[in-house]
C-alpha cells in the first residue's frame, strides 16, 4: 500500500513537472516566434516580413525573389530586371482608369551597420526588432527604415483592393545607397507614370522639392621613384568631424586630405614616399597621412597654428602631428613631389555655388573624398553635386585642366541626374491641401544630396514629382528607429492622397 502511495505520488510530481515544463517551453517557442508588430496591420507585417530577409547593398537577391514572388501570388504583371530591381503594375480602380498613372518609388537595400559588440551577420540573420516608448529599433544594428517603410507602403498599396486609385507602378530598386546603381540601370519604357511620389523621406508633414545630381570624378598621377637615403617623417591629419558631402558640405568642415598638402606646399626639399587618406567618395575625410623624407625635420608649428585658429569653430578637434618613422629606401623625384603637391593644393574642394531660388540650399560642390598611392600611382576620387548637368560639366573640367598642368589624367563616372525645383506642382499642391485639412501647414525641403527621384526625373523629364514618409531618426546608424505612430499615419495620408489623384 505505502509502495503504491509512493508511486502515486512519484507520478502526481512527475506529471506536475512534465506539464510546467511543457507550458514553458511552449512560452519560450511563443516568444521566439511571436510577432514584435500587429501582423493585422498590414505596414507593420511586411515591414517585420523584410527585416527577415537580409537585405544589405549588393546583397538584394532574397528580397527580390520575396517581391517577385508577391507579384505572381496575386497575378499582377511585373518586370525583374538583371539588376534585381522589380516594377510591379495593378490597374487602376472602378472610375480612375483615365487618371494620370502615378509611380511608387522605394529602395529595397538598407545600411549594414552595427555596434562594436554585437555578434551580428548581415548577410544570414534577421534584425532583432523590438518596440520602446513607440519607436521601433533592431537591437545593436540598422533597422532598414530607410528604406523598408517605403518597402512596406507599397506592398501594403499592391494588396488592398478596398483603396480608389489610378494606374499604379511600384519601383522597388537595389543598391540605392551604394551610388543609386539600381535606378540608374532602369530603363524609360518600363513607364507611363506622368506623376511619382518618391518613399525615401520623411518628416510626415513635409516633402523636399530638389536634389542633387552626382558624378564621380577620378584623377590619377603616375610617379617615379628614385632611391633615397634620408630621414623619414609621417605627416598626419586627424580628429576632424567629417560629414556626408551632400548634408555637410556648406558647414565649412576641414577635408582633411586639402589639409594635408596645405601643410605639404609650406615644406622646402622633401620627397614624397606615399599619400593616403579619405574612405569614401561621398564622405567628406577624417584623417589623411603622408609620409616623406627630408635631410632635417620640418618646422609645422606656424602652419598648424593658422589651421587651428581657422578651423576653431567647424572642427576644434583638429590635430596634425608630425613624426619620424621607419626609413624608406626610395621616394619619388623632387619633379613629381612638387607636382603633387601642386595638384592637390590646386584641386578645388567643398561648396561652389549656393541656390538663388531656395534660401540656404547648395546648388553645386565636390568633395574630394578618397586619396590612395597603389605602387607608383597617386589616385584621388571626387564626388561632384548638382542638379544642373552644366555645373557638374564645369567642375569637372576644372579638374580635368588642373590635373593636365600637372601631368595627371582624370577620368569620369557614375553621372546621375539631379531634379531640379520647380514652381509648379500639381503632385506638391494635393499634399499640400490632404495636409492642411488636418490643420497642418505642409513643410518643404531642398537636399543637395543624391535621390533616385533626380534619376527618375531624367529618365521622364515632364514626371510631377514629390517625397514622402513617416517620422524616422537616426538612419544609416545601429541608433536607427522608425515612429510607429507616424509610420501608420503617413500610410494613410498617403493612401488619401492616390485616391486624390
Amino acid at each position: 500500500m505505502k509502495k503504491k502511495q509512493d508511486i502515486s505520488i512519484f507520478n502526481s510530481e512527475g506529471l506536475a513537472s512534465l506539464i510546467f515544463c511543457t507550458i514553458l517551453n511552449f512560452n519560450q517557442v511563443e516568444v521566439q516566434t511571436m510577432s514584435v508588430l500587429d501582423e493585422n496591420v498590414a505596414i507593420f507585417k511586411y515591414f517585420e516580413e523584410i527585416s527577415k530577409i537580409p537585405h544589405g547593398s549588393f546583397h538584394e537577391e532574397k528580397i527580390a525573389d520575396y517581391v517577385e514572388k508577391f507579384a505572381k501570388e496575386h497575378n499582377f504583371k511585373y518586370v525583374r530586371d538583371d539588376m534585381n530591381n522589380v516594377i510591379i503594375y495593378k490597374n487602376a480602380t472602378p472610375g480612375y482608369e483615365n487618371h494620370d498613372t502615378v509611380m511608387l518609388q522605394a529602395h529595397m537595400d538598407m545600411v549594414c551597420e552595427k555596434n562594436k559588440d554585437v555578434n551580428f551577420d548581415f548577410e544570414t540573420d534577421a534584425l532583432n526588432l523590438y518596440v520602446e516608448d513607440g519607436w521601433l529599433k533592431a537591437k545593436g544594428t540598422t533597422l532598414g527604415a530607410d528604406d523598408g517603410f517605403g518597402v512596406s507602403y507599397m506592398l501594403a498599396i499592391l494588396s488592398d483592393d478596398t483603396l480608389k486609385h489610378p494606374n499604379l507602378e511600384c519601383v522597388f530598386t537595389v543598391q540605392e545607397e551604394v551610388g543609386l546603381l539600381g535606378s540608374i540601370h532602369l530603363k524609360k519604357e518600363y513607364f507611363n507614370a506622368k506623376k511619382m511620389i518618391g518613399l525615401d523621406g520623411g518628416g510626415e508633414i513635409s516633402t523636399c522639392t530638389t536634389t542633387s545630381g552626382g558624378r564621380y570624378a577620378y584623377v590619377d598621377k603616375t610617379c617615379t621613384f628614385e632611391e633615397v637615403n634620408k630621414p623619414t617623417y609621417k605627416l598626419i591629419v586627424k580628429g576632424l568631424d567629417g560629414g556626408h558631402s551632400g548634408a555637410c558640405i556648406d558647414q565649412e568642415k576641414g577635408n582633411s586630405i586639402k589639409i594635408l598638402f596645405r601643410v605639404l606646399q609650406t615644406l622646402k626639399d622633401i620627397q614624397i614616399v606615399s599619400v593616403h587618406g579619405g574612405l569614401k567618395e561621398n564622405a567628406i575625410p577624417r584623417e589623411a597621412e603622408a609620409t616623406f623624407v627630408s635631410d632635417i625635420k620640418p618646422n609645422i608649428d606656424s602652419i598648424v597654428k593658422d589651421l587651428k585658429t581657422e578651423f576653431e569653430f567647424s572642427d576644434s578637434k583638429l590635430d596634425i602631428q608630425l613624426e619620424e618613422t621607419d626609413k624608406a629606401t626610395k621616394a619619388f623625384t623632387s619633379k613629381d613631389t612638387n607636382e603633387l603637391i601642386t595638384l592637390y593644393y590646386l584641386l578645388p574642394n567643398g561648396l561652389q555655388h549656393k541656390s538663388m531660388a531656395i534660401e540656404g540650399l547648395t546648388l553645386a560642390s565636390l568633395n574630394l573624398g578618397k586619396l590612395r598611392t597603389e605602387d607608383n600611382v597617386v589616385k584621388c576620387a571626387f564626388c561632384i553635386r548638382s542638379p544642373l548637368e552644366s555645373m557638374k560639366d564645369e567642375l569637372g573640367n576644372k579638374i580635368k585642366m588642373i590635373a593636365q598642368l600637372c601631368h595627371a589624367s582624370e577620368h569620369e563616372d557614375t553621372n546621375f541626374c539631379g531634379w531640379n525645383y520647380e514652381a509648379n506642382s500639381p503632385l506638391r499642391d494635393t499634399l499640400k491641401e490632404i495636409l492642411k485639412k488636418q490643420g497642418i501647414e505642409m513643410e518643404t525641403e531642398a537636399s543637395h544630396g543624391g535621390m533616385e527621384t533626380g534619376i527618375l526625373k531624367g529618365l521622364i523629364p515632364d514626371l510631377d514629382i514629390i517625397t514622402y514618409g513617416p517620422i524616422a531618426e537616426g538612419c544609416h546608424t545601429p541608433e536607427e528607429k522608425l515612429n510607429l505612430e507616424s509610420f501608420q499615419k503617413a500610410y494613410k495620408n498617403l493612401c488619401d492622397l492616390i485616391a486624390e489623384l
